[in-house]
């Protein structure tokens, strides 16, 4: 493994620069429950955290081997596009590598379970299904029109909640409606989110159908993933509104609804154009903004 491990090699197959995007999930989920709970496990978020960074780069290892694995365009997609045969890499190698990551973000995680209880196993064992099946076993996630959604849920909403659970530990038992106030609040992210898979999906379109990958916009065709985009893009940016409304998140998370003529007029060569090389790049640095923005605005508004 060493000889071919290196660190361009590494970086490509475990997409390592997009770890900031974790730190702000846990930015959010520690504010919120501090703002509506009072109290903050900051060891317990650490650890969490830990897990989760971990576990993202095995996710994206195991993304990268098994699409090649599954690919029936041998000659384009498998040979040009995916990492693991564009860079000439050991198949064998590769799967050690999403394993051994696996692996070894299983102890914090063990480590979390000790010091929280069997919730934190439950929630794990939903990531980890998720994490893995989403590009393996016959049937994977990726090749159903559910994919966005599961990814979005799992990753916009599931990790906050998970550390809203360790941050409350022994303090303050998991109720349906802090579980519900999660949501709401985890809400703008989790469309955002959900706008941006959607997108990687209809630029993905052509070659998802070559290798049989039936996503939602397969369904939808282009023009109506590009009108689902814009809906989501837009309840999305303008949901921190009704949170403020509501009274669950502090008044200065409003201000994230600015966000949403920049992050449109940064998508709109998008919405004329679908193309992976091109235009989709600028949907992720738009919806980048609100990533950061929404995290760090609660957390002003809660600790500030």
């Amino acid at each position: 493994m060493v000889r071919w491990l290196k660190w361009p090699v590494f970086v490509e197959l475990t997409e390592i620069y997009t770890a900031l995007l974790n730190v702000m999930w846990f930015v959010l989920g520690a504010a919120i429950a501090q703002y509506n709970v009072g109290v903050v496990n900051w060891a317990n978020v650490g650890l969490c955290l830990l897990v989760v960074f971990i576990f993202d780069l095995a996710v994206n290892v195991a993304d990268n081997y098994y699409d090649y694995q599954h690919a029936h365009d041998r000659e384009g997609y498998a040979q040009q596009t995916n990492p693991v045969g564009r860079l000439g890499l050991p198949e064998h190698g590769v799967a050690q590598l999403a394993w051994g990551l696996y692996l070894l973000a299983a102890i914090p995680g063990v480590v979390l379970v000790l010091r929280t209880g069997w919730p934190v196993a439950v929630f794990g064992a939903v990531g980890y299904a998720i994490g893995i099946f989403y590009t393996a076993g016959p049937r994977p996630i990726n090749t159903t029109p559910f994919s966005a959604a599961v990814v979005a849920l799992a990753i916009a909403f599931l990790i906050q909640l998970t550390c809203v659970y360790v941050s409350i530990y022994g303090q303050r038992p998991l109720s349906w409606t802090i579980v519900g106030v999660t949501f709401l609040l985890c809400l703008p992210l989790t469309l955002i989110f959900f706008t941006l898979q959607l997108a990687n999906d209809t630029a993905d379109r052509d070659e998802d159908i070559a290798n049989r990958r039936y996503t939602l916009a397969y369904y939808t065709g282009k023009r109506g993933a590009v009108r689902l985009i814009k809906v989501f893009l837009v309840v999305g940016s303008l949901w921190p509104l009704l949170n403020v409304i509501f009274g669950v998140a502090p008044a200065i998370t409003g201000w994230a609804a600015i966000l949403l003529p920049v992050m449109w007029r940064g998508m709109t060569p998008f919405f004329q154009r679908q193309d992976k090389q091109l235009t989709f790049m600028a949907t992720v640095k738009s919806a980048s903004l609100f990533f950061l923005a929404y995290p760090v605005l609660f957390a002003i508004g809660t600790w500030l």
